[in-house]
This record gives structure tokens, sequence and C-alpha cells, in this order.
């Protein structure tokens, strides 16, 4: 069916030389191990409907890619019949300075977005991992937080609107340009974490920030997590407000150029402070002196020329490109942020070799497992899931095992709520069928 002359004849006039059928082409667009039979590289929004709506009308299904950095997500996929690269859809194509938006194309790199705001002295604040490669669209639909949301917000709360493409070739808009807007609804928001499987997310506009004047680090070492997790609560619950906390296992922080050759501790916690000079100071002394509090064994100042050098690693270790995907599992937990060290526990019980990342402020957890630990996954840490209330999934996993990574999910799940947004807005289920949590 996908070989009928009308069919290709129809994406070829779209297209051109962005509709790829050689297999040695497909190839590279490769999604969960499986190459597609066709790949679509629309340039525009417009073109990614229409495209969209012909797939549509095939009774294909479609996969949204855009670097393929969480290619690696499980569940795999299903058969699937093509590809829509969004690679070509990027750009900058508003930016109002003054009142801190800008409108993107989703398939801007995160790093070209950040380049071109830094010249104005903004940045969109996320520190997403896979920083190097990924896109502005796919970091959204992967729900990819960082850190940065303990003074940011997470990256829904930073999305003021977005043009979409549904799969029977619509073009929507939901939310508006400017920060301050109450009128309608934020359906757009459901897109953020929506893995590609409602639709095209074309453009976005965003709520940008300024750089801050300023920034350093506090890197504080601890003997136990207990302690870690104690002061990073602390700091969180004081009136420091700093830019983000993170805490690194002893194996984690070996990754971490800026953090080796004195021997990692048990426990690194990583306190990034910023704004103005007095602001980020102020930061600073109190989280040492907190820190200090807590036991830390020791203390130190990473000064403002490494900070950006150092969270560069650091985002990384949230399952990002630090950890090759054929080698590690990564699971990521979300709990309560005052359940952490059990969840901690509970991670280091079922696989004592995992290298563990958390992000405190926010009760998330990265385990990153070498693969020949991650096959065992006893069922009393998903009891332990179950009991403290806490979300798990998995992030990556190698191709030929993903079905083995696949997390019990909680109770209380809408799923049957998510069928039907799924089918309202896919009806015809082109996009990534059962690609969603629970088989959506």
């Amino acid at each position: 069916m996908l070989a009928s002359t009308p069919f290709t004849v129809a994406l070829r006039e779209l297209l051109d030389e962005r509709f790829r059928v050689h297999p040695d082409d497909c190839a590279r667009f490769a999604v969960g191990g499986a190459a597609p039979k066709l790949v679509l590289s629309p340039r525009t929004l417009d073109e990614g409907a229409q495209a969209l709506k012909i797939v549509a009308g095939e009774h294909a299904t479609v996969v949204i890619r855009g670097a393929g950095t969480k290619s690696h997500r499980p569940p795999p996929h299903g058969e699937f019949d093509a590809v829509l690269d969004t690679s070509e859809m990027r750009g900058i194509l508003d930016h109002k300075p003054g009142d801190l938006t800008a409108t993107v194309a989703a398939g801007t790199p995160l790093h070209e977005l950040q380049f071109a705001l830094r010249r104005h002295g903004q940045f969109f604040p996320s520190d997403a991992p896979f920083a190097a490669t990924a896109t502005l669209g796919g970091t959204l639909a992967a729900n990819a937080n960082g850190a940065l949301r303990q003074r940011y917000g997470a990256l829904r709360d930073n999305v003021l609107g977005m043009r979409l493409a549904l799969s029977d070739g619509l073009i929507a808009f939901s939310g508006a340009k400017v920060v301050k807007s109450v009128a309608g609804y934020d359906t757009h928001k459901a897109f953020v974490g929506s893995r590609g499987t409602l639709g095209l997310i074309g453009e976005v506009t965003l709520k940008v920030a300024p750089l801050p004047a300023t920034q350093r680090v506090l890197l504080a070492a601890f003997t136990d997590c207990a302690s870690a997790t104690a002061a990073a609560g602390s700091i969180a619950a004081s009136a420091l407000f700093p830019m983000a906390t993170t805490m690194h296992d002893s194996r984690a922080a070996t990754r971490v150029s800026a953090l080796r050759g004195a021997g990692a501790p048990q426990w690194t916690l990583l306190v990034r402070c910023g704004g103005s000079r007095a602001a980020s100071s102020e930061q600073f002394d109190g989280a040492f002196a907190i820190s200090k509090e807590a036991g830390a064994s020791s203390l130190r100042d990473i000064p403002a020329e490494l900070v950006e050098t150092l969270w560069t690693d650091v985002a990384e270790l949230s399952g990002g490109a630090a950890y090759d995907p054929e080698q590690f599992v990564v699971a990521r937990l979300v709990s309560p942020p005052a359940q952490l060290h059990d969840c901690v526990a509970a991670a280091r019980a079922a696989w004592p070799d995992a290298e563990i990342t958390a992000h405190p402020y926010a009760g998330v957890l990265y385990a990153n497992v070498p693969v020949a630990s991650a096959a065992s996954q006893p069922g009393a840490f998903w009891q332990a899931c179950a009991t403290g209330g806490w979300a798990a999934e998995f992030l990556s996993a190698p191709h030929h095992r993903a079905e083995e990574f696949i997390a019990p999910l909680p109770s209380g799940l809408p799923l049957k709520l998510q069928r039907r947004f799924k089918a309202a807005l896919d009806p015809s289920g082109t996009l990534d069928p059962g690609g969603f949590v629970g088989g959506i």
C-alpha cells in the first residue's frame, strides 16, 4: 500500500528531496532500533501538517523524531511506517527581548537557541540532557526537565503557546505569545511529555530569562546520603532561592570533569547560585552554613568561570549523553522530596551498581544501571514504589531488551481519560500508536 503511486507522488511533490524511501537513507532515522519505510522532513509546520494528512489517508503510522536522542526509551515502538523528521524545522521565528519571550521552530537544537539568546543577555532556563544535540520539540515532548526547575519552574511552566499539527492536517494554536494571558485552555501543555503521540509540535513560544550577572557553585561533600538529603531539604525550605541543587553518588561524580582528581566522596551536593553579586554571595553563604551544620566533610567553591563547563557535565548525568544507551539502563523515580533518602535506599538495594544522580528539590532520582546489573528487578523495589506512592519509569534501555524494562503503572492513573484525549486529537491512530504510557 505504501508503494502506491498516488501516495508517493503526493509526498514527493510536497517535500521533493526531503522525502526518502531508500533503505540506506531511512536507516539513519531509526527509532527504537527499527528503520522506517519512509522518512518525511518538512521545513515548515504547514508542510508537516500536509504530510501527516497524506500519510494518515493511507492508514499508515508515523513516529515523530527530532535528533533521536530519546529513541532508546521503552516501551519499544510497535510496527510503524514512517518517521517525520523535524530537524529541518529550525530557527528563531520571533524574539522580543524586552518581553522575555521567543517563538522558536520545534526542530531547533537547544544549543542554537541558547547561543542566539545569549547575545541578548538571556537564556531558556532548561538544563535538559543531550543539550549538544537535542531539539527543542523533542525535549518538550519527552518532558526532559533538569535541575534548573528549582528556580525557573518545569518546562511546561516556560511554554506560553504552541502551533501544532494534528494527524488530519489541522493546524491549531494554543496559549499566547505574551507572559500574562488568561485566555482559553492551556491545551498545549498536554503536549509537553506526550512523546509525539498527540500531534506535531511545530512552533513554540517560550518564556526566557535574563542571564545571571554572576554565578558560583557550592560543592559540599558528605559521607552518607541522609546528611546530603537533609542539607538539600533545608536549602530548599530556606529563603535562599538558589538556581539548582543536585546530588551525586561517588560513581556518578567521577563523570564530571571538574570533580575528578581529589577522589569523589560518597555523596556530592552541588548548589548552583546566581543573580546579582550580592544575591549570589548570599545564596552561597547560606548554603555553605546549612551544609556545614548538616555534617559536610568538606566544602569548596566552584568559581564563575567554571560553572558552565561544570553544569554541562552535570546535566548529562540525568540519563543523558554520559551513559551509553547500549551499556546502561536508565530509571527515573519521583518521590515526595522528604522521601528522597528512602527512594535512594530502595534503588540502591535493587541495583547496587547503579550510578545515582538526584534533583532533591523535585524529589527526582536517576539510577543509571549497567545492563548486566539491571537484569534483576526485585519485586521488593516495585513494592516500595507502590507503598511510597513513587512514580517510576525507564528512560533508556538497549533496543533488544526494551521489553524487559517497562515499569509497573501506579494505581490511579486516568488512563481512560488519556485514551479519550488521544482519540480526540488523533482519531486515525496515526501517531505512534502504543508509544505512550499504558500502551496509549
